[in-house]
């Protein structure tokens, strides 16, 4: 009988240090907020900027266009000819198809173009953390910007931010692992 105490003893011991060994070690950063800090970031976001100042500016062009047209018409309808007036609704209604449309695509050519822009950026941002995760022997990492965790304990786990920054070239925050460093809580942002 005491063999089998001893093994169920042993077990019993055993098991809580297995579980744990099965957390593996993590860590924690704030993809987005690394994203928004990296200057390939913020000149993609000025070129983003820009493309859509212009198609704005090209949207209220045509807006003013179909207004003049409009007031024009209905200033103008009681003296035309019926057949004058159908054809007139036709156009403005053309007019007005063709604005919305334009502004329907410029949406998804600005979804597209930004798209186009950040992917090579967020791919090298990913690199960068999938390095500072390898590098730092870490199993997995949670990205703190999504808000999605409920609470982080980071005596078990890693800020990794500034490990990332260091391998993006990035002024790296204060404190050994970031800015949550030291906190029993890693703050919701």
């Amino acid at each position: 009988m005491k063999p089998f105490k001893r093994i169920i003893s042993v077990f019993l011991v055993a098991l809580p240090v297995s579980l744990w060994a099965q957390t593996g070690n993590f860590g924690y950063m704030d993809f987005n907020g690394t994203l928004k800090l990296m200057p390939e970031y913020k000149e993609a976001q000025e070129n983003l900027q820009k493309i859509q100042s212009d198609f704005k500016e090209e949207i209220e062009r045509s807006k003013r266009e179909f207004e003049r047209q409009y007031v024009e018409f209905m200033l103008e309808q009681n003296q035309l000819a019926p057949s004058i007036v159908a054809k007139r609704q036709k156009e403005l209604q053309v007019l007005m198809d063709t604005y919305s449309d334009f502004r329907d695509n410029v949406q998804t050519e600005l979804e597209s173009k930004r798209e186009e822009l950040l992917n090579p950026i967020k791919e090298k941002l990913i690199k960068a953390v999938n390095s500072a995760g390898k590098s730092m022997n870490l199993d997995y990492i949670i990205d703190t910007g999504t808000r999605t965790y409920l609470y982080i304990d980071p005596e078990r786990g890693v800020d990794i931010s500034n490990q990332v920054y260091r391998l993006l070239g990035l002024k790296e925050t204060g404190g050994e692992g970031g800015e949550n460093s030291g906190n029993t809580l890693v703050p919701l942002r």
